[in-house]
């Protein structure tokens, strides 16, 4: 709930400038890669994830982002992985033609991993901080609507281990 309260406390503080801020969503397929021992039997790690973004543009080509994602969970026999967090970072903005957008994302992703066993009856989180990218598209449906793809990438600890999590998008963008 904090982490929810800090993204809307984020946003409304961005929410002074009019022409300049934009909120967007999007979801998709994820994946949270994990080595997965014998002992917790057959593993799914793909799911469906979604994420939550404000922004705020310096200029045309520059933007600064806080996001809300959730990569999904990797689930195994009797329990599930599952990793969501916050995202800040720089976006960076190539037009292709008047339209059609190349996004660049680069930033930190502050990520809680869970573990929900249910044959131990219990559960546990880890948090960690790395390194996070993006790529995507915008396509302008209209002047403030635009339609998104993404990918985005980084990694989640637990218990001193580290794997590779990511999240391929669709979704709009609203640019005030």
């Amino acid at each position: 709930m904090k982490k929810m309260a800090l993204a809307g406390l984020l946003l409304a503080a961005m929410g002074g400038a009019s022409a300049q801020v934009y909120v967007g969503g999007g979801f998709g397929p994820s994946h949270v890669n994990i080595d997965c021992p014998a002992i917790l039997g057959k593993c799914d790690t793909s799911d469906t994830g979604y994420k939550v973004y404000g922004g705020y543009k310096l200029n045309p080509s520059v933007a600064l982002e806080v996001a809300y994602v959730d990569f999904g969970k990797a689930k195994f026999t009797g329990g599930s992985f599952a990793t969501d967090g916050f995202l800040i970072n720089a976006a960076f903005r190539h037009n292709f033609t008047r339209e059609l957008n190349g996004v660049a994302r680069l930033g930190v992703a502050t990520l809680d991993t869970k573990l929900s066993a249910n044959v131990l009856g219990r559960s546990q989180t880890d948090s960690g901080t790395k390194i996070y990218v993006g790529l995507g598209a915008e396509y302008a449906l209209q002047k403030n609507l635009k339609v998104t793809v993404g990918a985005d990438f980084t990694s989640a600890e637990f218990q001193g281990d580290s794997g590779a999590v990511r999240l391929f998008s669709l979704g709009a963008q609203y640019d005030f």
